[in-house]
């Protein structure tokens, strides 16, 4: 068993680590939305059309 002061397992470090990549990826792509309509749009959909202006809808 994993002694109590190693710290959190592996896969949690894993989970923790792919939860921060995936943040950082949609803080990216939000930055992007004003300049890239490809963003734009992806940014719209995921967010169910709730998010106004940027460069898919000029």
């Amino acid at each position: 068993m994993a002694d109590a002061g190693s710290g959190p397992s592996f896969l949690a470090r894993l989970v923790l680590v792919l939860l921060g990549v995936a943040f950082l990826g949609a803080a990216w792509l939000w930055h992007r939305k004003d300049t890239d309509p490809n963003a734009a749009r992806l940014v719209e959909r995921v967010s169910g059309g709730r998010v106004h202006g940027g460069a898919a809808n000029p």
